[in-house]
């Protein structure tokens, strides 16, 4: 029977992962009654031997408590059907006690009964009315730090800013479009041109990819470790509010304990700084300072959500972790435990990120890939509907930008609903205004400079900005937003403002288009963190920051001292232009694809005939006819050479910005 039993074990672990072998080690560890000098080097093989020389016929018992555990549920059902086969003695349900420890007879060797603890350390267990009594007193601390972190939470992530104010997320959200799985491979182009029709979701259909809802992620309980993807400004962040608030509000996923939500640009500033986990939850949750009183964290349903991978600047690597709950250690290695499983390994995860950066963590750390895609037609319609109070001015919004196809598919990113509803909202009572907003470049330049002159009309504390001061902090911003393109960032800290001669308390950072996304206050260094609303808003900043450079005989692209010289006494507006126009084509990534969108839409906007709201701020800015037509005639000869879809795609959109179909219409003929 004995060696039957091993033989059903050896089949068992021999279908676990190594990661996953190393998880059940530390699981039988923390059983209490093999020491882990005898696991740390054990195979499998040694592994079944410990197990059945220690807990005798409850081995096979042990080995299926640890697989559920660890919520191998298929490979626990399978171990529990072939320990039924041997004649149902090696699964008796009198050996797993209520705690999770095993009652182990070894009466060959001593006549004796072991009654092995489920708590690590091997410490005894009280008597019966001892049990019931700590029972009753962990269930209250369990209870008592849940209220806590609610309370905690529901501060927390409540509300959403947004540019016209602060709104409930529960009242505002729209259900996002998320499917099973992911796009095939990392997409090497720009964000903003991986949004398509065929990949958006219409409706039902026999080629669509399973669709996730997002409270139901963890409730089957096959999906424990999950990665979600999605471009910048579709919705992650929001999507976990929801997730939380829904929990927070008793709505969905009752059974989980605790949720611990870590950002990546929260947790960049405690990079270098060592912890060990309970101090680290402590310091972001730091009303819960009863937490370590609970004596066994592993046997509670926590869920950890580290939002913004994409944003993280913690070293990741995934060959130096711990183990042991107590043990300090930095927080890259704390994080990187916690991915891998060997930290707190019955846990649930969540990661989200935009795609560029999965190849941070090996994709065997998860069991469960999502792809967030945002909105798909019909919920297009909803958001205007529910962020539109006036019915038939959300309507009219909707028959604008289904009129014009670049708009309505980038509709399908959440954020840029929320920037075209907070522009149109303002102009469409002007008609001539309505028909200015054709083009993306129009559009977030109406967004821009409303924010700009927004400031006076929220916060009258601040000193009235004259309209020069207004167009110096726009360049201000653009400067920051350029730099940090160039960086691929999309967050900065106060010294980084400061660099920009820009105030950490200007108006502009609260009135939208610079947004102060958090403040940890006590919990941390109390220092905040900004980011621009979406990525593309960084974008045309940027954009707008080169072109003022180039009027101001100045080229932010050379990099040497010489080049930077002889622009001073040769250049064009042409030739920026064209090196604007070359960077994108030669950038891997699509990093510059929108950036240069932007910058030839500003150029032609910016047309003497051309009504634009950006003169009233940089009146400087004049675009000469010639350099238009050059850079049309340049990127015309670009098409006609042998570059890459994608490029040849984003430079017909540098066409239509500049207002030049001649092409398009050449081809169609």
């Amino acid at each position: 029977m004995t060696a039957a039993l091993r033989e059903v074990q050896r089949n068992t672990l021999d279908n676990l992962t190594e990661d996953d072998f190393k998880r059940f080690k530390h699981r039988l560890r923390d059983q209490g009654q093999i020491k882990w000098g005898k696991l740390e080097k054990a195979d499998k093989d040694d592994t079944v031997d410990l197990m059945v020389q220690v807990y005798s016929t409850g081995a096979g018992d042990v080995m299926l408590t640890i697989l559920k555990k660890m919520n191998h549920n298929q490979l626990a059902m399978d171990l529990e059907r072939d320990l039924e086969e041997l004649g149902g003695q090696q699964c008796s349900p009198g050996l797993v006690r209520g705690d999770g420890g095993v009652k182990v007879d070894i009466t060959a060797d001593s006549g004796g009964m072991v009654d092995a603890p489920a708590l690590s350390g091997g410490s005894p267990m009280p008597q019966q009315g001892g049990d019931d009594n700590a029972a009753e007193e962990v269930i209250k601390k369990k209870t008592s730090l849940k209220l806590k972190l609610r309370e905690h939470l529901k501060k927390r992530f409540s509300f959403v800013h947004q540019e016209s104010g602060v709104s409930n997320v529960q009242d505002i959200y729209t259900e996002l479009y998320i499917v099973e799985g992911r796009t095939d491979g990392v997409n090497s182009t720009h964000e903003v041109s991986t949004i398509n029709m065929s990949q958006i979701g219409r409706g039902p259909s026999s080629e669509d990819k399973q669709q996730v809802h997002l409270a139901n992620m963890f409730t089957d309980g096959s999906a424990t470790k999950v990665l979600t993807m999605g471009v910048a400004g579709v919705g992650k962040t929001v999507a976990v509010q929801k997730f939380v608030m829904d929990w927070v509000d008793e709505k969905a996923n009752q059974d989980i304990d605790f949720i611990f939500v870590l950002p990546f640009r929260e947790l960049n500033l405690k990079k270098g700084e060592r912890f060990n986990l309970l101090q680290l939850l402590q310091l972001f949750y730091p009303n819960l300072e009863d937490l370590e009183n609970i004596p066994d964290l592993s046997e509670c349903k926590i869920i950890f959500v580290l939002d913004g991978l994409d944003e993280s600047r913690l070293q990741l690597d995934f060959g130096n972790w711990i183990s042991k709950l107590g043990e300090k250690s930095s927080v890259d290695i704390l994080i990187t435990s916690l991915i891998k499983g060997m930290l707190l390994s019955s846990a649930l995860l969540w990661v989200t990120t935009r795609p560029a950066a999965t190849s941070q963590i090996p994709k065997e750390c998860f069991n469960f890939l999502t792809e967030v895609r945002g909105f798909n037609d019909l919920q297009i319609i909803e958001f205007f509907e529910k962020n539109i109070k006036n019915p038939e001015k959300a309507k009219r919004i909707i028959d604008h930008i289904k009129e014009n196809r670049s708009l309505y598919i980038m509709c399908h990113i959440p954020v840029f609903c929320r920037i075209i509803a907070n522009v149109m909202d303002k102009i469409l009572e002007d008609q001539s205004k309505e028909e200015s907003t054709k083009t993306l470049t129009a559009l977030y330049t109406w967004y821009s400079v409303s924010q700009i002159k927004r400031m006076n009309d929220k916060y009258p504390e601040d000193k009235e900005m004259s309209a020069k001061e207004k167009g110096q902090l726009l360049v201000k911003l653009g400067k920051l937003a350029f730099k940090h393109l160039e960086k691929g960032s999309l967050i900065f800290y106060k010294k980084d403002l400061k660099k920009c001669n820009i105030g950490v308390d200007c108006g502009a950072l609260k009135a939208g288009v610079c947004t102060q996304i958090f403040n940890l206050e006590s919990a941390s260094t109390g220092e905040d963190i900004f980011s621009f609303v979406h990525l593309s808003v960084q974008e045309f900043l940027a954009a707008l920051y080169v072109l003022h450079e180039g009027v101001q005989r100045a080229n932010p692209f050379p990099k040497n001292w010489k080049e930077k010289t002889s622009w001073l006494f040769t250049h064009s507006r042409f030739d920026l232009f064209k090196m604007a126009v070359d960077k994108a084509l030669q950038s891997q990534n699509g990093q510059y694809d929108l950036f240069v969108r932007f910058l030839l839409g500003l150029a032609a906007m910016l047309e003497p005939e051309i009504r634009s709201p950006l003169k009233q701020v940089l009146p400087q800015l004049a675009i000469r006819e010639e350099s238009i037509e050059k850079t049309i005639q340049y990127i015309k000869e670009k098409i006609r050479k042998d570059i890459s879809p994608e490029r040849t795609i984003n430079l017909f959109h540098c066409l239509n910005e500049l207002g030049d179909n001649s092409l398009v219409e050449e081809i169609n003929r």
